[in-house]
C-alpha cells in the first residue's frame, strides 16, 4: 500500500487541517454539516465550506453528512423524517462541491436490535438515494457497531452501486469484542469505499494518531491491499500533522 496522496484526505476537525492540507498537497473532508442543527443556515454555511476549500487548495473534497440524530431505524416516523430532510439539505449545500458523502448508520445498542436497523436502513438510504445523480455516492460509517455484518446486510440490501461502507477504524477498534479489525476488513472487502483512519487503545473514541494505539495500520494496509478496491483515506486524528508525519516515515505518501 503506497503511493497514497491522490486517495488521502484530512479531516476539517483537525488540529490545523487546512494548513497541513495546503502544505502537502493532500484532499479535504469537510466536517461542516457534521452538526444537523448548523443546516438551518445553509447559504452562509455553503459560503464557509466553499472558502475553507478554496483557502487550502484541495483538489478533490469528502463531505462528511449530518450524524446528530440521524436514525434509520428510528421508531418514531418523525425522527425518521427528520433524518431525511436533514441529509438532503447537506446534499443541497454541498452538491455543487463533492459527489462523495460519508453517513453514519445511526445504530444504538439496545435499543434497535439488528434485524430492525437493517430492515429500516435498507429503506432509509434507498428512499434518500432515489432521486439523486449516478455520480453521486455515499459511504455508510460504523460508529457503535461491535460487528461488521449489519453493514454489510445493509449495503448488500440497498444494492445500488452508489452506496458503499466507509470502515472507521477507530470505532470499530474502540467498539468490537472478539474480533480485530482486520477481519472486519477481510470481511467487508469489496463493500468498502472509504476509511477513516484514527487509532486508540480499545479504551474508547480517543482519535489518536495512526501510531498512537493498539491499531497496526502497516499490518491492515497490507490487509486492505487485498481485500479491498481503490479505496480513499481520510486522517481523522485530532493532531493530523502526526499521522501524516507517520505516513510519509514509512513511504506511504
Amino acid at each position: 500500500m503506497k503511493n497514497l496522496r491522490e486517495r488521502l484526505y484530512i479531516a476539517t476537525f483537525s488540529k490545523d487541517a487546512l494548513k497541513v492540507i495546503k502544505e502537502e498537497k493532500l484532499n479535504i473532508e469537510v466536517n461542516d454539516t457534521c452538526i444537523s442543527e448548523d443546516l438551518d443556515d445553509t447559504a452562509s454555511l455553503e459560503k464557509r465550506i466553499k472558502d475553507e476549500v478554496k483557502s487550502c487548495e484541495a483538489k478533490k473534497v469528502f463531505i462528511h453528512g449530518p450524524f446528530t440524530e440521524i436514525h434509520p431505524a428510528a421508531i418514531d416516523h418523525r425522527i425518521v423524517e427528520a433524518g431525511l430532510v436533514r441529509l438532503n439539505e447537506a446534499y443541497q449545500v454541498t452538491k455543487d462541491i463533492s459527489k462523495d458523502m460519508v453517513v453514519h448508520s445511526g445504530y444504538v445498542p439496545f435499543i434497535y436490535i439488528p434485524v430492525w436497523q437493517v430492515e429500516k436502513s435498507i429503506e432509509f438510504w434507498k428512499r434518500f438515494m432515489e432521486d439523486k445523480p449516478k455520480d453521486f455516492h455515499i459511504y455508510i460509517e460504523n460508529v457503535l457497531e461491535d460487528s461488521p455484518h449489519m453493514l454489510k446486510e445493509i449495503v448488500r440490501g440497498v444494492d445500488d452501486e452508489r452506496v458503499k461502507i466507509c470502515l472507521d477504524v477507530g470505532h470499530a477498534n474502540a467498539m468490537m469484542k472478539d474480533d480485530d479489525v482486520y477481519r472486519w476488513v477481510e470481511f467487508l472487502g469489496k463493500d468498502i469505499g472509504h476509511f477513516h483512519i484514527h487509532n486508540n487503545f480499545k479504551d474508547g473514541d480517543s482519535h489518536l494518531s495512526l501510531g498512537e494505539g493498539s491499531v497496526d495500520f502497516e499490518k491492515l494496509f497490507d490487509v486492505i491491499d487485498k481485500s479491498c478496491d481503490d479505496v480513499t483515506f481520510t486522517i481523522e486524528d485530532r493532531d493530523c500533522i502526526k499521522s501524516v508525519k507517520w505516513l510519509k516515515e514509512r513511504g506511504y505518501i
